[in-house]
């Protein structure tokens, strides 16, 4: 028998051996497939993740990328389109930034701008369109790649500055955006990179003001809404909508992507409608910036509140000058966080204190330290009820109050997926969001029992005359320590705001709770809470 050598994911030679039938499952499995087995295989140990990546900045360093020359083309037919090499290139781009590639990244950017300037678009036409919106991909990959230059600043005494090869990166992307605005601002074309221009300006230490129709926005909404429907709860004095729009889905294109207007003209529509309150963190992308800008111009900004995050998720060494605001920390082991946070309850720009995905026994330890908490931001749904087990209760003794993500699964708990099959995780139409939380729906009981409570849900909202998303989203709402449900949204891309107020104004009654504890009572739900752990235990 040959044992054939392989390296580590420095380089090291380390035994090992790829055996024939393992090899022929690589070779034979469908893609779908083996996309699926893989993503399984990076949940059982979170160090196959670091040699994936790993492994993959190795490929991809090798990997032949096409020239410049390829991306864009024009003919009769077609007019200007994309070409082959610009979608190859677009995925290099996008597995490069997953694996830490950053800067590589940008260059690989910067081709692609500098040559979309000479892009000429025919908005009236169907092959315009598409061009546009290939184009706003572009400009979602930039957002994506300076959240991910920020990640690689990360240190243990901070963050670090740009070298000077970073800075010029940096520095030859934000002239490639200039000049291709310039362009298309001369062929009176819209400018579809607007969001990436003013994040890479203020990387690279320029000032870039937003255009006129970010600023002329909020004029089109009326100053003030219709509240009387709205349901509210109580922070430390602040009355808060009890539905809050999630921006994660800006950090990414995978959920689509928007021009800066389309994005100020849903914030304006949301803020209109009673959805005031807005959840982010310093890694969603530029949502942040995004919703700075909105809520500075808005005329009442009284009336919008937002909630953010700073993430520590490497190892760091806490000062006050560090930590300088919803708060998650990754690794348990190290208990700065207890410092941290008290160094944030000082900071006079930090008006309430909150938690993300802290376990009910960290959330004590820091209550016990003096610190005054008031929302812990977690999931829970019909499927991940963990928040039920322990936390409930420790909230309701200090009057905490969660804020709870993941409610409806990623959209698996509606009636566009009552009857259906399994969905296949990596088609076109699924998102991250729907791949994470179909692994929960595996683990809490698996698809056959999640389409018996799908038809309850239907039942329940037939009786209430509302959608399964209200039920899903009302089953949360009773309980007494949850103070809002963050919904997500794809912020100019979709929005679902009509049918997502009707989760307000009434409750589940005694039979509906009836029916759908019959069918929790079947998942492993219970099984869930010891093995995961707690809430927050999977990101750990």
């Amino acid at each position: 028998m040959t044992t054939t050598a392989r390296r580590d994911s420095i380089g090291h030679v380390t035994k090992a051996h790829v055996n024939l039938m393992t090899d022929t499952i690589i070779a034979n499995l469908p893609l779908d497939g083996l996309r699926s087995v893989m993503r399984s295989v990076l949940t059982t140990d979170p160090l196959f993740t670091s040699a994936f990546e790993a492994h993959t900045r190795k490929y991809l360093q090798k990997a032949t990328i096409p020239t410049p020359e390829e991306f864009f083309a024009c003919n009769e037919e077609l007019g200007w389109h994309t070409t082959p090499s610009f979608d190859q290139a677009q995925q290099l781009v996008r597995a490069g930034l997953g694996c830490g590639l950053v800067f590589e990244s940008l260059q690989q950017i910067r081709l692609i701008v500098d040559q979309a300037a000479d892009v000429s678009i025919d908005p009236a036409s169907t092959g315009g369109q598409k061009l546009a919106s290939r184009l706003i991909s572009v400009d979602g990959d930039i957002v994506q790649a300076i959240t991910a230059v920020q990640k690689a600043l990360n240190e243990p005494t901070g963050q670090r500055g740009l070298t000077s090869a970073e800075q010029a990166d940096i520095d030859s992307l934000y002239q490639s955006l200039l000049r291709c605005s310039d362009a298309w601002t001369r062929n009176n074309q819209e400018f579809f990179l607007d969001r990436s221009l003013s994040l890479v300006a203020e990387v690279s230490g320029q000032y870039h003001p937003p255009d006129s129709s970010v600023e002329d926005a909020p004029t089109s909404v009326t100053n003030g809404y219709d509240g009387s429907l709205i349901e509210t709860f109580e922070l430390s004095g602040v009355t808060l909508p009890r539905l809050f729009s999630g921006l994660w889905q800006l950090s990414s294109p995978s959920w689509g992507v928007a021009s800066r207007a389309k994005i100020f003209q849903q914030f304006s529509t949301f803020v209109h409608k009673g959805y005031t309150a807005f959840d982010m963190a310093d890694h969603y992308g530029d949502a942040e910036i995004l919703f700075g800008q909105f809520r500075s111009s808005y005329p009442q900004t009284q009336l919008i509140f937002g909630t953010t995050k700073y993430c520590v998720f490497h190892p760091l060494t806490i000062t006050e000058k560090v930590v300088q605001d919803n708060f998650h920390w990754q690794f348990y082991d190290d208990p700065q966080y207890i410092e941290a946070l008290q160094f944030l309850q000082k900071d006079p720009r930090v008006k309430l204190l909150g938690l993300c995905n802290f376990d009910t026994q960290k959330m004590q330890e820091i209550l016990d330290s003096g610190v005054n908490i008031v929302t812990n931001q977690v999931q829970f749904s019909l499927i991940d009820s963990r928040p039920a087990f322990q936390m409930g209760a420790v909230c309701e003794k200090y009057g905490i109050k969660l804020l709870t993500y993941g409610t409806l699964c990623g959209g698996f708990l509606a009636e566009k997926w009552l009857g259906k099959p399994e969905p296949k995780l990596f088609a076109d139409d699924m998102t991250p969001s729907q791949r994470k939380y179909f692994e929960m729906i595996q683990a809490w009981g698996g698809w056959e029992l999640f389409q018996e409570l799908l038809q309850v849900l239907k039942e329940v909202a037939d009786k209430h005359g509302v959608a399964m998303a209200n039920v899903a989203t009302r089953w949360v709402l009773d309980f007494p320590y949850v103070g809002a449900v963050i919904i997500g949204a794809r912020m100019g891309v979709s929005e679902h705001c009509d049918q997502n107020l009707a989760s307000y104004g009434w409750s589940l009654d005694q039979e509906d709770r009836v029916a759908i504890d019959g069918i929790l009572a079947k998942s492993r739900r219970e099984e869930i809470f010891d093995v995961m752990g707690d809430c927050g235990g999977e990101y750990r």
